[in-house]
């Protein structure tokens, strides 16, 4: 079960680099480019997707630590479970209300959604 915790490394791993990549360049995971876009164009745009990548990178790390030092797993993936929660939340929110792509939204909402219930599970039986 300890496995679970590299799972959630990878993608938050994977959703960074896919934060910072799709600054620049379009692909199938990619979140929307704003580059581009029209007026008004929010100024702390490249800030919070900074922000937002390297947070993904220090949580994928601290997930990577828990799984050396398994001991320490508790209370640090109850912090990681509720923010996996409030990330799908945040994306079923701005799917539903403000028209977020449907492939944003599985790609980062229900993967959250996922390793979140992996972790409480985790927590829940003890491994």
């Amino acid at each position: 079960m300890h496995s679970v915790l590299l799972v959630g490394a990878a993608l938050n791993y994977f959703g960074g680099l896919n934060l910072l990549a799709s600054m620049v360049v379009t692909f199938p995971t990619a979140f929307p480019l704003v580059r581009g876009a029209a007026p008004p164009r929010p100024p702390d745009y490249v800030l919070h997707r900074l922000f937002t990548a390297g947070t993904a990178f220090c949580f994928g790390s601290m997930y990577v630590y828990l799984y050396w030092h398994p001991a320490h797993a508790m209370p640090f993936l109850l912090f990681g479970m509720a923010l996996k929660y409030w990330a799908f939340a945040a994306s079923w929110i701005a799917y539903r209300r403000f028209q977020l792509p449907g492939k944003i939204f599985v790609n980062f909402g229900c993967t959250n959604l996922a390793v979140g219930v992996l972790f409480s599970i985790y927590l829940l039986t003890g491994s």
